[in-house]
């Protein structure tokens, strides 16, 4: 079992005498390599070249951006949880301190597998690397202090092998070194290639006094002290390899070189010296520099201008060499044509790789590629051709802003270049500009606003043939609508956008537009079509694997039943859909609905401590429309825990907030709602509020809300003893009520008329 020895090691080093540590680590290390090297089969350690390796599945194609890193990911750990089931497993990561930070997000993931696995995860990282796993009953931490004297001085005698090694030496080496093992190595090596330490009759001596002997201070200088001694032509190899990175294939090397068996021949005397070894052989031979700090001097060493030039080199012999799936290397083409001088392909390369990262949910990385590109562009001289980069940039990035919580920032970048946008004459491009500002409008309650940017984007993106942001145009326009209350609006943009979906599919357009109709049906209180609408974006959304989509459409059906009266199905699809979305913006406005629903269902404190929790999110991300739908469950929460006055409050707070972005659905549900709180503290104030409801849900035919306005005049009147007035607005509400078939409602107004005296 290959992973015991070093099991046994690690959970035997803390019952060893801090003072016998050292000798006893040091004999169980060897032990524990020598039993690895018989047994352990080698994992690849190369995790960021399979999180983006190639897919050629349709179905995996056409799974969102966060599905097919879910699904990756599951694929990844099921393959090393099968394998340890057959025999135990040791994984090792080293240099942790510079992993990428989708690798980092596998890792935080698999750990949480790990207490059921037969898998020993060994982790290498400098001090200053911050983790959350230090928390872990299953994690343990072994630091490494500097070597002593007695350990520095038997290493010193393992470098220099074939002889005894004179005392002085070894006080010399742990004088300058001070027990870093790296300088202990390198100063050692230093000093035999300078000929400070000689071989005399199996003896390594000094061959000169050590106050005569000049030494760096710095690990860095005893590096580059080495270097300036090797041949110009081992120093040249190695100054351009440090230029492709600390691992670099021989393919690239050879080709930026322009030398095959004379390369080969340096390689292994740089080998031989300790400054390379070889990583791999196979698919692609493949060498590493000894220590990051080795390739950081060799890449010192180098003129800028020399840099640059070797920078380019590199691109181009990646973009010849692997031609066929270059894909896999946009994100190293744009760091290398970034630091040369070819500034048109760095921007190309970053863009390719902006919308890479996008698509694998690498939402930090595709920002940083964002920006980077952003900056070549402000580098370069204005052209036609680069303004019109630059905006098919900014379009893209939407998804990004968006999961960033940054949608402000994005929108004063849309707001800065939208004259640039506007000069280049492009419909389609400019179709595709505004259709992202007015979904940015739309985020901020922006209604009125968001329908004239996305009308117009509309226009142009049908105008430009760009049937695509078409689509997500008439979408946002959608879901404009339907807080405003023109539901006939919003049915029809649903089917403009499906028209252009028919030419340009996009499955989070199709599963919103669909989701949008459903919402206004549910206003309506027109339950099966909302059903209905809602459960065919679902089946969609489950028919490509999207948990974001399906989170949304779980949304809406749990919204839908929850207005209808049928809680247990809330209950079940508003868990689907807090359990489902990736999406941290989406979850909070998902929590909200699912509190709303444990307080009609009775679990009142529960879910107030959910609203509580969740609702600010939604205004610390500038997401009013989200605010907007929630704000008035928030009151309803209150008054159904009979905490009046913050009812109140936050009742007119919604209100407010529905007045200012003009959404006529919510002022009248506003209305509604804080017409049945005052009613209970302060009868006068509910009737202007109810009947503004009335009149409001007349006006849009918002049916359901109609009854529930109606059953709250009727309370009143029975309130004020007007009965004849209660039995009216009471009969009113239950024939709307059983008419549309709302569940819970109809035996409250039974109950109500049955109280009515005769």
């Amino acid at each position: 079992m290959p992973y015991l020895p070093v099991l046994d090691f690690l959970k035997d080093y803390f019952d060893i005498e801090e003072d016998d540590r050292e000798a006893t680590i040091n004999k169980k290390v060897q032990e524990s390599l020598r039993k690895l090297d018989e047994n352990m089969e080698v994992v690849p350690p190369a995790l960021h070249e399979v999180l983006s390796l190639k897919v050629e599945d349709e179905k995996y194609v056409q799974l969102g951006p966060q599905q097919r890193r879910e699904r990756t990911f599951e694929a990844i750990r099921d393959l090393l949880i099968r394998e340890s089931q057959r025999k135990p497993l040791i994984l090792a990561v080293e240099d942790l301190h510079w992993i990428d930070k989708t690798s980092e997000e596998f890792l935080d993931y698999l750990i949480g597998f790990l207490p059921t696995a037969q898998i020993l995860l060994i982790l290498l990282y400098r001090p200053e690397y911050t983790h959350t796993w230090g928390s872990k009953s299953y994690y343990g931490k072994i630091g490494l202090d500097q070597l002593s004297a007695q350990t520095s001085a038997e290493l010193v005698q393992a470098i220099l092998e074939g002889g005894d090694v004179a005392p002085e030496i070894a006080g010399l080496v742990l004088g300058r070194a001070g027990g870093n093992p790296l300088f202990v190595e390198e100063l050692t090596h230093s000093l035999v290639e300078n000929g400070s330490i000689q071989k005399k009759d199996d003896h390594f001596v000094l061959a000169r006094k050590p106050s005569e002997i000049e030494v760096p201070d710095t690990i860095q200088g005893i590096i580059a002290a080495r270097m300036d001694r090797i041949e110009d032509n081992l120093k040249r190899i190695m100054q351009a390899a440090s230029v492709i990175g600390r691992e670099f294939a021989y393919r690239i090397l050879q080709s930026i070189m322009g030398m095959s068996e004379e390369l080969k021949a340096s390689l292994l005397n740089l080998q031989g010296l300790e400054f390379i070894y070889e990583k791999q052989l196979f698919p692609d031979l493949e060498y590493i520099f000894k220590h990051a700090l080795t390739q950081e001097v060799a890449y010192s060493s180098l003129l800028l201008k020399r840099r640059k030039e070797i920078h380019e080199k590199i691109g181009q012999a990646i973009e010849e060499l692997y031609s066929e799936r270059l894909e896999e290397y946009y994100e190293l083409l744009g760091y290398h044509y970034t630091r040369s001088e070819n500034r048109e392909k760095a921007i190309e390369y970053l863009h390719l790789s902006n919308q890479k990262a996008a698509k694998a949910y690498a939402i930090e990385a595709a920002r940083a590629h964002f920006d980077d590109a952003m900056r070549l562009l402000d580098a370069i001289p204005d052209s036609e051709a680069n303004r019109e980069r630059r905006v098919s940039l900014l379009i893209n990035q939407a998804v990004v802003f968006e999961q960033l919580n940054e949608l402000q920032e994005y929108y004063e970048i849309l707001r800065r270049y939208e004259t640039m946008a506007v000069g280049l004459g492009n419909p389609g491009l400019l179709g595709g500009f505004h259709s992202r500002m007015g979904f940015c409008e739309m985020w901020f309650g922006w209604l009125d606003r968001s329908i004239q940017t996305t009308a117009k984007a509309a226009k142009l993106s049908e105008t430009g043939g760009n049937f695509e942001d078409a689509a997500l145009a008439y979408c946002v326009m959608e879901h404009n609508y339907e807080p405003k209350g023109a539901f006939d609006l919003v049915f029809d943009m649903k089917e403009n956008a499906l028209r252009m979906m028919g030419k340009a599919f996009h499955l989070q357009w199709y599963t919103r537009a669909l989701c949008g109709a459903s919402m206004a049906y549910s206003d309506m209180g027109r339950w099966d079509e909302a059903l209905g609408t809602g459960q065919n974006a679902m089946y969609e959304a489950e028919r490509f694997s999207d948990n974001a989509q399906i989170a949304y459409a779980a949304w809406i059906i749990s919204r839908t039943y929850g207005l209808k009266g049928d809680l247990d199905r809330a209950l079940e699809y508003g868990k689907v859909a807090v359990g489902k979305t990736p999406l941290p913006a989406h979850k909070a406005m998902m929590q909200c609905n699912l509190a709303w629903i444990w307080c009609l269902s009775g679990e009142v404190d529960r879910g107030l401590e959910l609203l509580a929790e969740s609702f600010p999110k939604l205004g610390k991300n500038r997401f009013v429309l989200f605010e907007l739908i929630n704000i008035s469950r928030f009151a309803e929460a209150y008054w159904l825990a009979e905490d009046y006055d913050k009812a109140k409050q936050t009742a007119e707070r919604a209100l407010e907030m529905a007045r200012r972005c003009r959404a006529n659905y919510y002022i009248g549900s506003a209305h509604r709602i804080l017409g049945q709180i005052v009613s209970t503290t302060n009868p006068e104030e509910a009737f202007p509020h109810l009947k503004e409801a009335i009149a409001i849900s007349q006006a849009i035919k918002a049916e359901n809300e109609l009854a529930l306005a109606y059953s709250g005049v009727g309370r009143y009147h029975k309130q004020q003893g007007n009965v004849e007035q209660a039995r009216e607005y009471l009969t009113k509400a239950l024939e709307i009520f059983e008419r549309l078939g709302t569940l819970i409602e109809p035996d409250k107004v039974r109950e109500e008329l049955a109280g009515l005296p005769s």
